[in-house]
């Protein structure tokens, strides 16, 4: 179910509008069904797995790998993946994947699909409700160049209602034909147009200050960790959403266990300098209220700090598995700490000690962190001056 957008009002999309009144009305039926007729633990159980599959295929599968070429995958994980979210009725990942692409081209704009300047309920759902032809537009040559891609998109109906709604039927009966059925394509369906609508009303833009989308990590919660909009927006070949450790975003730790049983590989990850380079930039140039500007200022330089500080303590344990490097614990020298490395690296080689050398260049690299890690937050101490009276 898309709609391509065009800056005129296109005729009414009867389908898709019948499709979300009757499964809408389908899964407020559920809990009368269930009052009368009782819920079973298969029911349930069916019903959590189709949720979670069929969200994790969308964020997976549709966004991170067909729309953004985030990783890279063996032929049959990625079958999997458009299959798994096929039932999630969000049309084919063709048509997703094309309006995706776009709103990250013209966010904001009229020839956003779904442009939060139109209004909270058209971002979110108003879009879908017309035909609209996209504007000038041709669909990007790696989607339709990709033959899985298009099988999905000519054969997607009767996948659909197959895998929607009567497999269900089959295994759950008219039970959890409306809980995994209705019920279940209900919740992931906002929960995918909330990141639509209400990931671009939302105030906190860390990395990219002018555009709409904005993190949030109560949305990221329900959405497999699609809440960290803003980042997404600056970043958006990243297979991350949340870069944090802690941050949750199980769509990045499913892609992480694919790489590591070798059916995902090229997983594309932005630095941690060019991060946070992008990061103080924006909060530094940011030139709306002195309010928001400050905040963006603080919160930088407080998880800053907290990182410079961690940064140190790993520099200072890994460096000290290197018994022939010197360094001090109270604080690190960088030009002395380079002058050590390099010449032990040369006597390791040497000695054809490559655990040592690989060690010594990770240390270099952690190194050069700490370094514009130290630079940036002299920038934020130093680049900021006093609120006005």
């Amino acid at each position: 179910m898309t709609a391509h957008h065009t800056t005129g009002k296109g005729p009414i999309n009867w389908p898709t509008i019948l499709f979300l009144t009757g499964t809408s009305l389908a899964a407020l039926a559920w809990p009368v069904y269930a009052y009368f007729y009782g819920v079973t633990t298969g029911q349930l159980l069916l019903a959590l797995f189709y949720f979670a599959v069929t969200g994790l295929s969308i964020t997976v599968g549709y966004h991170r790998l067909i729309s953004h070429v985030a990783f890279k995958c063996h032929p049959w994980l990625k079958a999997a993946l458009l299959l798994g979210a096929t039932p999630a009725w969000q049309g084919s990942a063709l048509d997703w994947g094309a309006d995706h692409v776009r709103h990250h081209a013209y966010i904001d704009t009229d020839r956003d699909p779904y442009n939060i300047k139109r209004g909270f309920w058209y971002a979110h759902v108003g879009w879908l409700l017309r035909y609209e032809a996209p504007a000038d537009e041709d669909l990007p040559a790696y989607l339709t160049s990709d033959r899985l891609v298009m099988l999905q998109d000519r054969y997607y109906v009767p996948l659909a209602i197959t895998t929607g709604f009567l497999i269900p039927l089959l295994l759950g009966g008219v039970g959890g034909l409306l809980l995994a059925g209705a019920v279940r394509t209900v919740l992931v369906q906002h929960c995918t147009w909330f990141i639509n609508s209400w990931a671009h009303v939302g105030h906190y833009r860390p990395y990219k200050t002018n555009i709409s989308a904005a993190d949030n990590w109560f949305l990221a919660f329900f959405t497999f960790g699609e809440g960290y909009h803003n980042f997404h927006h600056a970043f958006p070949g990243d297979y991350r959403n949340g870069i944090a450790k802690l941050s949750w975003d199980p769509s990045k730790w499913l892609i992480w266990v694919f790489s590591k049983t070798g059916v995902a590989w090229d997983l594309k990850r932005t630095s941690p300098t060019t991060i946070w380079r992008r990061r103080v930039g924006a909060a530094l140039t940011y030139d709306g209220s002195w309010v928001t500007k400050e905040f963006l200022v603080r919160r930088a330089r407080e998880s800053l700090e907290v990182l410079v500080r961690r940064t140190e303590r790993q520099l200072s344990k890994m460096a000290g598995r290197l018994s022939d490097v010197q360094i001090s614990a109270v604080a690190i020298d960088k030009a002395d700490l380079q002058k050590q490395l390099a010449s032990h690296i040369e006597v390791w080689k040497a000695a054809r000690d490559e655990r040592r050398v690989r060690r010594a260049h990770r240390v270099a690299e952690m190194l050069e962190r700490l370094s514009a890690y130290r630079d940036l937050l002299d920038r934020l101490m130093t680049g900021y001056g006093a609120s006005p009276a």
